[in-house]
């Protein structure tokens, strides 16, 4: 009997819940207050705009790691992603989406399923377990620190609908 490999997480499942993650940072930044960008919980965390700049790389930074299976450039992203505007968030934001969908363009899901790679950190891993576990994951988490980053710096009319949904509640 032949056995069937079954593919849990396809490239353009993948994509759309990076696109989803992008629109919902997007939203949250629509959120920002007066003066926010300056927020910064403690001396030893990131500012509000750091974290934004942080987002507007961390995704295709990963994938484009995962995909070379080459770190060597991570430094660099990092650091040119200090020079980033709030202004440009949003478009920084798509840009990354689509930077995602060109470093994955020439892959089947079953290449994804089966080419290893290393993370950062020189651990082995299959390219799409990496893709979910790192990139996508990255991009979640981040973007809860963001929504957090906003509650601590006083922005009170948002909630669970805003920070998992990317839309404001709707009135009762």
């Amino acid at each position: 009997m032949r056995q069937e490999r079954i593919t849990m997480f396809t490239k353009e499942q993948f994509i759309q819940s990076v696109e989803h993650e992008s629109k919902i940072c997007k939203h949250l930044f629509s959120k920002m207050p007066p003066g926010g960008l300056e927020y910064r919980p403690s001396p030893s965390q990131r500012s509000m705009l750091e974290l934004l700049q942080y987002l507007t790389v961390i995704g295709a930074t990963t994938v484009k790691g995962l995909v070379r299976n080459d770190w060597s450039q991570l430094g660099q992203d990092m650091e040119n992603s200090k020079t980033r505007t709030a202004d440009r968030f949003c478009e920084d934001m798509d840009h990354q989406v689509e930077e995602i969908r060109h470093l994955l363009q020439p892959f089947t899901n079953e290449e994804l399923m089966q080419k290893d790679t290393t993370t950062m950190i020189n651990i082995p891993v299959k390219m799409g377990e990496g893709l979910v576990n790192l990139a996508l994951k990255f991009l979640t988490a981040y973007r809860m620190q963001l929504f957090l980053y906003l509650k601590g710096a006083g922005v009170t009319n948002i909630s669970t609908a805003n920070c998992w949904l990317g839309i404001d509640m709707p009135a009762k």
